[in-house]
């Protein structure tokens, strides 16, 4: 059984609410439409990246530009979730990331998430994982793009 139906089974029905929207959310982002999943987020709703709080975005518009600047110039984006638990007002998953590169290298990154949800939108999504192990793993051709970009 796949982790969301897996929750699905045992959380009451707002809960599943919950659920069923991180999954559309988490499905949209792998898709890496960023401009429909920025709209899952309420207007001020924040994505907090954790290890990285000054990268923080707000809004629907805010996210769309940080995930645009953040996943940019991959052939893929695999989000393997493995965990999820809900309740009526917050889902949390544990899932590894997989960053395909159009070289053929491969980055895997373990992310702990916990989404808060009101009124059908996101309020808030809070991303822990380790910014050495990512940094690590990825392509020099990558890191030089990303550079010229920044500047």
């Amino acid at each position: 059984m796949n982790p969301f139906d897996q929750a699905r089974s045992l959380a009451t029905p707002e809960a599943r609410e919950c659920i069923d929207l991180v999954e559309a959310f988490f499905k949209t982002l792998e898709a890496m439409d960023f401009e429909a999943t920025g709209r899952f987020f309420t207007e001020d709703g924040a994505y907090c990246d954790e290890p990285a709080r000054e990268m923080d975005a707000i809004g629907p518009a805010g996210v769309t530009e940080k995930l645009v600047k953040s996943i940019v110039g991959l052939d893929a984006f695999v989000m393997g979730v493995d965990t999820v638990v809900g309740d009526a007002r917050r889902v949390t998953t544990r899932r590894t990331e997989e960053w395909h590169f159009s070289t053929g290298e491969v980055a895997k990154l373990p992310v702990l998430c916990m989404h808060e949800i009101e009124a059908g939108k996101i309020k808030r999504w809070h991303e822990f994982w380790n910014m050495p192990s990512l940094m690590a793993q990825m392509p020099q051709s990558w890191l030089e793009a990303r550079a010229r970009e920044a500047s």
